[in-house]
């Protein structure tokens, strides 16, 4: 076992990755069950649409991550070498994609805040602190998404793994504490804002000596349309994560939208725990997206789908089933006995979860090799299941039957492509 990890990269990045990432995951879990008896359901759900909002808005940072992922793994020392591109030119890239992100935020952020009060009616808050909130963390998250990104590219997972370490104790020490001191929600809220800036900081001391993000180095790159060529493949990612980011997260939105606060907030616990499952299997993904490469043949880059589609179906079932036989154990454990009368949903939504899960190993296979048909497929995959959830959507039984409908069919038609690229390999190699 000990040798073929040793010999297999992948299967060892997976394993220094995995193992820290359950670190993380157990913090990360250990919060909520803290949090849900310091808070009242109400206030336990406008924390929970904070996170949400939080996920919906890394669809743009997702974008960038992923574009900087791709362009750092495919990185080459000799700058004569074609098969990638130099230190210089992925440096200079990158800091103008990060001024092209700093500007965005800055239009969001005007945006949120001249809105501010018909989405606060609109997701029934109890104040506009969770807008506010998002737009600091939007502002923090703009230099740590590169930062964060190089890492990943350069496959150091243990530098990695701790960035998530950091958040996680982070959110913990923060906002625990300052909910303790008597702020509830708003304290909540601000601890994850102050553990987003911790974040900042380790990655800002960790990669300053390797990655170089001055605003005027080497942008004479900008002559050759690198920009414009990234941007375009930004936009590819923006409609694929955005997809993946709807399947996951747009349930806590939807029920805190058509239900009263309290029943959202009990709904909102149940969908943390589920999201175990899809937590517990984004480091394949991980790895996953940093060990495809465009140079590699077709025979290698299927082998380690299938690892990571073998690891993800045996880890996402185990954890089903015991949201199956347990779920009112789990929930008790986790959330406390106020949220026991809505512990049945915990196996349907996990089942979201996992199906999610793997169209997002799908996704991200596809992206990292730059396949732009999934910008037609993203669009269908979010038109079918907003078209089921207006046809259906007066029980919560039923918002997670729409959702679980158009992830089965979107898996289908992954599979299908999937399968097409790979004989097609096959075909053009003979």
């Amino acid at each position: 076992m000990l040798s073929t990890l040793k010999k297999d990269a992948f299967l060892r990045h997976y394993a220094i990755y995995f193992s820290w990432s359950m670190v993380v995951a157990a913090l990360n879990y250990f919060f909520y069950p803290i949090l849900s008896r310091m808070l009242s359901p109400s206030d336990f759900g406008d924390v929970q649409v904070f996170i949400s909002l939080i996920t919906q808005a890394g669809i743009l940072f997702g974008a960038f991550t992923i574009v900087a992922v791709n362009i750092t793994a495919n990185t080459v020392e000799n700058p004569a070498d074609k098969a990638g591109v130099a230190v210089n030119e992925r440096n200079a890239i990158l800091t103008e994609l990060q001024r092209i992100c700093f500007w965005i935020v800055c239009v969001v952020s005007v945006v949120l805040l001249g809105g501010a009060t018909h989405l606060k009616t609109f997701l029934n808050l109890s104040s506009v602190y969770p807008l506010l909130g998002l737009i600091a963390v939007l502002s923090l998250t703009t230099n740590a998404t590169f930062r964060n990104a190089f890492l990943q590219g350069t496959s150091k997972f243990f530098e990695l793994s701790m960035s998530g370490l950091v958040s996680s104790a982070g959110r913990i020490i923060f906002a625990v504490l300052l909910v303790w001191l008597g702020l509830t929600s708003t304290g909540a809220i601000a601890g994850l804002v102050l553990a987003q800036a911790a974040v900042l900081y380790y990655l800002f001391m960790r990669t300053r000596s390797q990655l170089d993000l001055n605003s005027r180095a080497n942008i004479h790159v900008l002559e050759k349309g690198v920009i414009k060529n990234e941007l375009l493949y930004g936009l590819l990612v923006i409609f694929a994560t955005g997809l993946v980011t709807f399947l996951y997260t747009s349930d806590v939105l939807i029920v805190k939208h058509l239900f009263d606060p309290h029943v959202a907030g009990l709904y909102s616990g149940i969908s943390a725990i589920a999201k175990i499952v899809f937590f517990l299997l984004s480091p394949v993904v991980a790895v996953l997206f940093a060990s495809i490469k465009i140079k590699n043949t077709s025979s290698e880059n299927h082998k380690i789908m299938l690892k990571s589609l073998g690891i993800s179906a045996a880890l996402g079932i185990f954890v089903l089933l015991i949201f199956y036989v347990f779920n009112d154990i789990t929930v008790k454990v986790l959330l406390g006995g106020n949220y026991l009368g809505s512990a049945y949903l915990l196996p349907k939504v996990g089942l979201i979860m996992l199906l999610s899960s793997l169209v997002n190993i799908f996704v991200y296979y596809f992206l990292a090799l730059r396949r732009f048909f999934l910008i037609g497929l993203s669009f269908f995959g979010v038109l079918l299941a907003v078209v089921l959830l207006m046809v259906k959507h007066g029980s919560i039984d039923a918002i997670l039957n729409d959702l679980l409908v158009s992830a089965a069919i979107l898996i289908v038609l992954l599979t299908f492509f999937y399968v097409k690229d790979h004989i097609s390999s096959h075909t053009s190699l003979q």
